[in-house]
């Protein structure tokens, strides 16, 4: 009787375990963005002022090329409001053409796409709130 109690026991907990870890993973949010390069350089793409700092592009998006990004925005109640910074760099030299930061759910309810152009030596974004370029 008691290995049966147990195994209850331990089923229940399993049971328990799962439905926890499933509506934590349902209840993660994404932000996903695209980045349109239309430059002749490589860009770099950040979380923060302080990695772009680092000058280690390890997420870049190539010359006249696409490339989708999908930042996770973390999980659990109040997840919509924690901030979201976007810094592009162009990869040689490291320079900074683009930071931002916002809500997730300010992000999420944008368009998503950043547009980055080239104008002689000023690198010009069009960011997912407006549509007029912005120049850092």
């Amino acid at each position: 009787m008691a290995s049966i109690l147990r195994r209850g026991v331990f089923i229940t907990l399993w049971i328990v375990i799962l439905a926890v870890s499933t509506a934590c993973w349902l209840n993660n949010e994404d932000v996903h963005f695209a980045l349109d390069n239309r430059t002749d350089s490589l860009l770099c793409y950040y979380l923060s002022p302080e990695a772009a700092s680092a000058a280690r592009c390890q997420q870049e998006v190539g010359q006249q090329a696409e490339t989708a990004w999908t930042p996770g925005c973390g999980s659990g109640p109040g997840v919509k409001k924690n901030p979201i910074t976007v810094v592009l760099t162009v990869k040689q030299g490291g320079r900074q053409i683009y930071n931002r930061t916002a809500e997730c759910g300010v992000w999420q309810d944008s368009d998503r796409t950043f547009v980055i152009e080239q104008r002689g030596d000023d690198f010009v974004v069009t960011d997912p709130f407006t549509d007029a370029p912005l120049t850092p």
